[in-house]
């Protein structure tokens, strides 16, 4: 009978190992199995600051994740420049499914460099001042931006309410500005001056203003630090930044002036390289982004006007609009030739040149 016992307790055991195995095995290809359909992977070249932790990139990658059964994978750059340039350097080894952050002045370029997947989201419910921007068939825009300067409130003797007030005395070396060579909104101040004034005009004001320029900084949030650490009395922003100020940070002291001449305004755009490799995916994504759940998240994230309706409604960027941009003239939109834009910047630093000596 012990022997009998102890014979049935090994069979027992021997069942036991036989059931763990094949348990085990069920698991490891249940595992296998998910992890081949999570397996795709969408490669999406973004701009720093929308992929950074405070941006819109992680929260819209949570949520896209939730539902397509993929990965999503952030490639970033500084600015569009670097990721057209990364873009030429990967190419069609490893390549891009979606790019986000071009802006008007960088399509030319961009469809020189690269072919693009045609898109059409004609059929949205798009803001009117966002509607001259779908006139290409390439790139779509998420999202648009009012830039003028910010001010501390209460600081200035002189508010000024035109380009031409700039020139006064008081903005002496105080105005923070940044190179449009390197730098969006740079190229934005550029621009705006010369459509405001003509280019001869336009250009002899900006030769005034290397006066009045604390400096200029290669990128926007160079310029903005300098600003806030107060070494600078104005700075060339977009009007939300003080909206940011409020209800990020609590400090409502910043304001945004408002300029006689029509607005600068700056739309980013997003596109499909022609060689993507997960394209079906890619347009999804977009697809979210351009949503009024994905609108809400951009607007909220990168402080900048959703392109869809009513999604700013009743919101502290609805009142911004009214208050600031509502019946104001903005500036036509346009894509100018890679000829005009390298044409202006060679003059912009033949000046900066001439300044310099």
């Amino acid at each position: 009978m012990a022997f009998g016992g102890k014979t049935l307790r090994h069979f027992v055991i021997y069942l036991i190992l036989v059931y763990l195995v094949l348990f085990l095995a069920v698991l490891n290809r249940e595992s296998k199995k998910e992890s081949f359909e999570v397996s795709q992977s969408v490669r999406v070249f973004a701009y720093s600051s929308f992929t950074s932790i405070t941006g819109p990139g992680p929260k819209l990658k949570a949520l896209f994740e939730l539902s397509c059964n993929c990965r999503l994978e952030f490639v970033e750059g500084n600015d569009a420049g670097m990721l057209l340039q990364r873009l030429k350097l990967e190419s069609e080894s490893l390549g891009a499914d979606l790019v986000i952050g071009f802006d008007q002045y960088d399509l030319q370029k961009a469809l020189g460099e690269h072919k693009w997947r045609k898109l059409d989201f004609s059929n949205l419910n798009i803001e009117p001042e966002v509607r001259p921007a779908l006139s290409n068939n390439y790139f779509v825009p998420y999202d648009w931006g009012v830039l003028g300067f910010i001010a501390r409130k209460g600081e200035l003797k002189l508010t000024p309410k035109k380009l031409d007030d700039l020139l006064h005395s008081e903005f002496t070396r105080k105005i923070a500005l940044q190179d449009p060579r390197s730098s969006s909104p740079g190229m934005q101040f550029l621009f705006w001056v010369i459509k405001s004034k003509g280019e001869e005009e336009g250009l002899r004001f900006i030769q005034k203003m290397f006066d009045q320029a604390h400096s200029y900084s290669p990128s926007w949030s160079l310029s903005y630090g300098l600003f806030q650490k107060k070494q600078a009395s104005l700075v060339y922003s977009y009007l939300t930044s003080p909206l940011y100020h409020e209800l990020i940070e609590n400090d409502p002291s910043y304001e945004a002036l408002s300029f006689a001449e029509p607005l600068a305004i700056q739309y980013e755009f997003l596109g499909i390289p022609e060689y993507c490799k997960q394209c079906e995916l890619a347009e999804k994504f977009v697809n979210l982004m351009l949503s009024p759940e994905g609108q809400k998240i951009l607007m909220e994230k990168n402080f900048m006007f959703p392109v869809l309706k009513d999604v700013k409604k009743g919101t502290p960027f609805q009142a911004l609009n009214d208050k600031l941009i509502k019946d104001k003239s903005l500036m036509s939109f346009e894509i100018p030739s890679n000829t005009d834009i390298d044409r202006l910047l060679l003059r912009w630093s033949e000046l900066r040149r001439g300044e310099k000596n």
